[in-house]
């Protein structure tokens, strides 16, 4: 029987409070190297599968661009290249320190409950702006990164 903390990956049985750590350790070399990198440089990362293949923007397009601006302070410039995903941070940022505090056994932060309406309504937004993102008519083309 499994503990609650623990968790499996296929054959693979890790504890939460590892799967935290190393999820922190990632994060962060993740930024730094988004710090150090401009995205902005050609070559500097692959280029998008779905813009490769498409030649249109994905829901994260514009997510390394929009990443490094905001790793140099530049929020306005952040959410040039990808407003959904800055907008999407503190959530993102608050569901990882919920779960980090819970699996270290921490003074919980307050839960959330959300709605199964809300979620429906998330990818109904992120369905929204993928479509709206590649339509070439101002004002809708501020929406491509």
């Amino acid at each position: 029987m499994l503990a609650y903390e623990d968790l499996t990956f296929g054959d693979y049985q890790i504890s939460a409070r590892l799967a935290y750590v190393l999820l922190a350790v990632v994060g962060v070399l993740g930024i730094a190297i988004i710090y150090t990198i401009d995205p902005r440089n050609p070559g500097a990362y692959p280029i998008c599968p779905f813009l490769g293949l498409t030649g249109y923007h994905c829901p994260g397009c514009g997510t390394l661009r929009a990443l490094h601006q905001l790793s140099h302070g530049q929020l306005f410039g952040a959410l040039g290249y990808n407003p959904f995903t800055i907008v999407s941070l503190p959530f993102i940022i608050f569901s990882y320190v919920s779960g980090f505090a819970k699996a270290f056994r921490l003074p919980v932060l307050p839960a959330v409950f959300i709605p199964h309406q809300w979620i429906w309504a998330l990818l109904v937004g992120v369905v929204a702006f993928w479509v709206l993102r590649n339509v070439p008519i101002d004002p809708l083309t501020v929406l491509a990164p």
